[in-house]
């Protein structure tokens, strides 16, 4: 059995990294239903996008492989919805380079997503799934994330309608009660050290 501690160091995603996160992601595109698009993306796309996650205080973790220090997968929250009642609501992204599936590199980094949920005081979690992803599906079930409805024939990808799965994950967060507009704890983008440890 693969022990992914062995093989990988968790760690914040750093600019050096967005290459390798690039292929992850267009590979996805040009290979799977996961993400619904047609076209690739370029570098400055995943540029952009990794310094506004940044700065609107959000994480972006990734495995490195301990060899090359390379970016294999990684995972993400961002905004939900860009209006302002929904600042305590976030969507997860997770994505493993296809050569390092079925190391059990899903668990870690989602497991490590929702401590640092916790931390951040974030109420729910959205992952979108594409419903044909069973493996996701059960991933995220796992987790304690619960089926919150199907949109159906929302994408078209391959010849074929595709639904899609809106999975949530409710956390306790509360408000603080003098506060006259909620907001959540940035993450520590500077300060961040793993701590998960070895596999139960």
């Amino acid at each position: 059995m693969v022990n992914p501690f062995e093989l990988y160091t968790i760690r914040a995603a750093v600019e050096s990294d967005v290459p390798q996160i690039l292929d992850i992601y267009n590979e996805r595109v040009l290979n799977s239903t996961c993400l619904f698009m047609y076209n690739t993306v370029s570098l400055d796309n995943r540029l952009t996008w990794f310094m506004e996650t940044k700065a609107k205080g959000y994480p972006i973790i990734v495995a490195a492989d301990k060899k090359t220090n390379k970016a294999i997968a990684y995972a993400s929250l961002g905004s939900f919805r860009p209006h302002t009642a929904y600042v305590l609501s976030s969507e997860i992204s997770l994505y493993i380079h296809q050569d390092h599936q079925r190391r059990k590199l899903g668990t870690v980094l989602l497991k490590e997503m929702l401590r640092i949920v916790e931390e951040m005081k974030l109420r729910s979690i959205i992952a979108s799934i594409t419903s044909e992803n069973e493996g996701s599906i059960v991933l995220f079930s796992k987790f304690g994330f619960k089926n919150a409805g199907v949109f159906h024939d929302v994408g078209y990808k391959f010849g074929r309608y595709l639904d899609v799965t809106f999975m949530e994950y409710i956390t306790d967060a509360e408000v603080e009660k003098d506060k006259a507009l909620p907001s959540f704890v940035p993450f520590k983008w500077s300060s961040y050290v793993y701590n998960g440890g070895q596999e139960q």
